[in-house]
């Protein structure tokens, strides 16, 4: 059961991958939505699922919100991509990375929160985010 859960909090290996795991977590997630466009209630079950799943992953790998632990850069890019066309789906990856990246307030604080809990907050909010922005651009644009 923990070579699965590192498995999944690693995102598949690519949190192994230097530099920039999180960017690799990221492209991993994009690539997995690319190929199921999963539903919102999906999303939202991983969302809660990925509270154990990165919480596992700290204590496998025995360290406080491993940069190794990119599962929660899946969800986050899945929250982005949610929905959209896939023309945006370039601007939502460099829009997320940004948001996850820079951490801007209110993220910054979600970050802080201990656990899986606070390893996937700061990403749930940053596709959020990114998520809002591409809303507005749909509206304008499309």
């Amino acid at each position: 059961m923990n070579q699965i859960l590192k498995i999944l909090a690693t995102g598949f290996g690519t949190g192994f991958i230097k530099p920039a795991p999180g960017t690799w977590g990221t492209v991993i997630g994009l690539i997995i939505y690319f190929l199921w466009q999963m539903p919102l209630g999906i999303i939202i079950f991983f969302s809660f699922l990925g509270v154990f799943i990165c919480q596992s992953g700290e204590k496998i790998l025995n360290e406080h919100d491993s940069p190794r632990i990119v599962f929660d850069e899946m969800v986050g890019i899945w929250i982005s991509l949610w929905n959209i066309p896939i023309i945006l789906y370039p601007f939502a990856f460099l829009l997320f990375r940004l948001f996850d990246i820079k951490k801007f307030y209110p993220i910054n604080k979600l970050e802080k929160i201990p656990g899986g809990l606070g390893i996937m907050l700061d990403d749930i909010a940053a596709g959020v985010i990114t998520r809002i922005i591409l809303a507005v651009v749909i509206f304008i644009v499309y």
